[in-house]
C-alpha cells in the first residue's frame, strides 16, 4: 500500500514544532546562564575553588569593591592564559560578593594620544603597579611592548594595587613564572580587597634607644606599610610599659646593648600577646669598616638578647655565612691610562637566598639579598612551633667570629667543595605560647615596686602570639645617596639595577604576624604545570597525528554505515507491512 502524499504534510509539521521547541528551550537556556553563574571544580589541586577565608571576605564586604584590571590587549599565549585566570577569578569573586564586587579590563596602550599614555603609566607607576616589558619579533625588527599585568582595587576613598606578576624568583622558565603568579593570584587579589576594605590600621612601633637604624634608613619600607599600617618610632628605653595600642615591634638592627629594663618591656609586651619583628646582626660588619689594605675584623656583636630569644627558642650565632650564590661588588682590579678599572665580582659575605620553602610568607619570592647574615639554631621551648623561611644556599659555609674579612676573597678562584655548610638558617618563624624569659627570676624590691605601680605584672606563660627572627639587621635598610640624600627602594642593587625580594618579603612577614591566618594561608595553594614531554612528544609525534587524522574519519564511516543499516531495515519493515 503506498501512503498519500498529503500525510508528510502533518509529519512536517511536527518536525518544525519539534524544532520551534528546541530552539527556544536553548533561547531560555541562554538568557538563564547569563544570570546564573556556576561552574564545577574538577581539578585535583583544585585550582577554581576560592578558599574559605576568601570567601568570608566576600560575603562581608559592605559597599561595592570595583576593580580595573589593566590587563587587556593583544598579548602572547602566556599572558592571554594569565588573562583568563584572572578573569575566572573575578567572576567567581563577583559571584561570591552578591553584587558587592564589579570589575573592568582596561588596554592601557588604547589612549588618545602618546601623551596620554604616558600620563596614564606615570599614574599607574606611583599606584604601584610594576610594568614589565616584552621584546615581540616583528617584520619591521624588534618591538618593545610595556604590559601591566595588574589592577587597582577601588573602595570608597582607597585605592590599593594588586600585582598579579611574580618576578624572576618564581621560576626558571616563563611558564613556571606565570604558574606560580597563578597560584597567587587568588591571594593577590584578595588581600587587595582586604587593605582597601579594612577599616583598622594596625600600630606598628619601630624601636629607638639601642641605636637602630633611623626613619631615613628604613623610610622605602615604612613609606610601603603606611598605607595599611599606623607607623610610629619607639623608645624602649622609657619608663612606662610599651602602649597597649602597639600591635608589632620592629627592631631593626640595634648596635648598643639592649638594657635589662628594655627587654623586660619587650618580655611585658610579648607575653600580653604583642608581635616582634626581630632584625639582629650576629656580628659586627660593614663595609665602611674596610680600611685601606682592604680588609677589617668583624667581631661578635654583643647586643644582650642571647639568652632571651634562647629562651624563646632560638640563637643567633657569632659567624658570618659564605654563599656562592651571592651579590656582585665593583672592585677595582688594574689601571688603565691612569684611571682604575672597576669590575662586578661576586661578594660571598652578600648572599641571595630564595624562599625555597612552601610557608606563604616566602612562597615564589625574588631571591632577598642579605650583607653579613649569620646562622640561626633552633632550641627547644615548649609550646613554640618553629618554621624554617629562609636557608643559605647548597654552596655556602660559616665562618666563626672574629673573621678578618678581606676584599680579596672576591677577585679569588673558589673551589666549591670548601662551601660545606650547607642550608644555614637565616630567618625563623616561632608561633605558639612563649615562656617568659623572667620566669622565676629575682627581682629587687625597688623593681617589683616599679613594675606593679605601672601594671606590668609579670607572667609565666604568653598568651598565643608570634614572631618573626632574621639574623641581618640590612636586610629592611634601603640605600640612601650620600651627596643628594634620594633614597633608593628597599631591595634595590645599585651596580647591577636589580631589583631583590626585600621588600616584599618583610611586607608578607609583616602581614603574617598582624594578619588574619585564614587569608595568608591561601598563599600556599598549588597548581601544578602538566607539562609535555619533549622526548615523547618527538617520538610518538607521527602516531598521535594519525590517530588524530584517521579516528575521526573512521568513527564516521563506522556512524554512515550503521545508520544507513538501521534505515534499510526500517524501510524494510514498512515495505512488508
Amino acid at each position: 500500500m503506498v501512503k498519500s502524499p498529503n500525510n508528510s504534510r502533518p509529519n512536517r509539521s511536527q518536525s518544525l514544532v519539534r524544532l520551534a521547541i528546541l530552539l527556544s528551550i536553548l533561547i531560555v537556556i541562554n538568557v538563564l546562564a547569563g544570570f546564573i553563574y556556576t561552574r564545577f571544580d574538577l581539578t585535583r589541586e583544585k585550582r577554581y575553588s576560592l578558599a574559605p577565608g576568601t570567601k568570608e571576605l566576600l560575603s562581608n564586604l559592605q559597599d561595592i569593591v570595583y576593580i580595573k584590571v589593566y590587563l587587556e590587549g593583544d598579548f602572547p599565549p602566556g599572558f592571554q592564559k594569565l588573562q583568563s585566570s584572572v578573569k575566572d577569578m573575578l567572576a567567581e569573586m563577583r559571584r561570591l560578593a552578591g553584587g558587592n564586587l564589579e570589575f573592568e579590563f582596561v588596554n592601557p596602550a588604547d589612549q588618545p594620544s602618546e601623551l596620554a599614555t604616558n600620563q596614564l603609566y606615570e599614574q599607574l607607576y606611583k599606584l604601584g603597579l610594576q610594568p614589565t616589558d616584552l621584546q615581540n619579533r616583528t617584520t619591521d625588527g624588534m618591538q618593545r611592548k610595556v604590559i601591566w599585568p595588574g589592577a587597582i582595587v577601588y573602595y570608597r576613598n582607597k585605592e590599593v594595587a594588586s600585582n598579579f606578576l611574580l618576578g624572576a624568583g618564581a621560576g626558571g622558565t616563563p611558564m613556571e613564572i606565570i604558574n606560580a603568579s597563578e597560584e597567587a593570584l587568588e591571594y593577590t587579589l584578595a588581600n587587595a580587597i582586604k587593605k582597601a576594605t579594612s577599616l583598622y590600621k594596625p600600630r606598628i612601633a619601630f624601636t629607638d634607644g639601642h641605636g637602630e637604624l633611623d626613619g631615613v634608613a628604613t623610610s622605602d619600607i615604612a613609606r610601603a606599610l603606611s598605607e595599611f599600617y599606623t607607623l610610629q618610632r619607639y623608645d624602649v628605653k622609657t619608663i612606662e610599659a610599651i602602649p597597649t595600642d602597639i600591635d608589632l615591634l620592629v627592631i631593626a638592627k640595634p648596635s648598643r646593648r639592649l638594657t635589662d629594663w628594655s627587654k623586660y618591656k619587650i618580655d611585658n609586651f610579648i607575653m600580653r600577646g604583642g608581635k616582634v619583628l626581630w632584625l639582629l646582626d650576629g656580628v659586627g660588619a660593614a663595609m665602611d669598616s674596610m680600611t685601606s689594605d682592604n680588609f677589617f675584623m668583624a667581631m661578635p656583636n654583643d647586643l644582650g638578647v642571647d639568652d632571651m630569644l634562647f629562651k624563646y627558642g632560638v640563637r643567633i650565632n657569632a659567624d658570618l655565612i659564605q654563599d656562592v650564590k651571592a651579590s656582585r661588588i665593583p672592585i677595582v682590579y688594574g689601571m688603565s691610562g691612569g684611571q682604575p678599572q672597576q669590575k662586578l665580582f661576586p661578594w660571598f659575605y652578600f648572599p641571595l637566598i630564595s624562599g625555597e620553602t612552601q610557608h606563604p610568607i616566602v612562597r615564589n619570592l625574588d631571591p632577598i639579598s642579605f650583607q653579613f647574615v649569620s646562622s640561626i639554631d633552633l632550641i627547644d621551648a615548649p609550646g613554640v612551633d618553629k618554621s624554617v623561611l629562609l636557608r643559605s644556599s647548597n654552596l655556602s659555609r660559616k665562618l666563626m667570629a672574629p673573621v678578618r674579612v678581606n676584599l680579596q676573597l672576591a677577585t679569588e678562584q673558589s673551589k666549591e667543595e670548601q662551601f660545606n655548610k650547607p642550608n644555614q638558617n637565616v630567618a625563623v618563624l616561632l608561633e605558639g605560647q612563649f615562656p617568659s624569659f623572667f620566669k622565676n627570676r629575682y627581682l629587687n624590691e625597688f623593681a617589683q615596686n616599679a613594675i606593679d605601680s605601672l601594671g606590668m605584672q609579670q607572667k609565666e606563660v604568653s598568651v598565643k602570639t608570634k614572631m618573626i627572627v632574621i639574623s641581618d639587621g640590612d636586610v629592611i635598610r634601603n640605600h640612601v645617596r650620600k651627596n643628594s640624600q634620594e633614597i633608593f627602594p628597599l631591595g634595590f642593587d645599585r651596580y647591577t639595577n636589580q631589583m631583590y625580594g626585600n621588600k616584599v618579603f618583610l611586607m608578607n612577614a609583616i602581614d603574617y604576624l598582624l594578619d588574619d591566618a585564614a587569608l595568608i594561608n591561601v598563599r600556599s595553594k598549588q597548581i601544578t604545570l602538566r607539562m609535555l614531554d619533549g622526548k615523547k612528544v618527538t617520538e610518538q609525534k607521527k602516531r598521535w597525528q594519525a590517530l588524530n587524522l584517521g579516528l575521526p574519519v573512521l568513527l564516521l564511516i563506522i556512524f554512515g554505515f550503521g545508520r544507513n543499516q538501521w534505515r534499510k531495515r526500517k524501510y524494510a519493515s514498512k515495505k512488508a507491512l
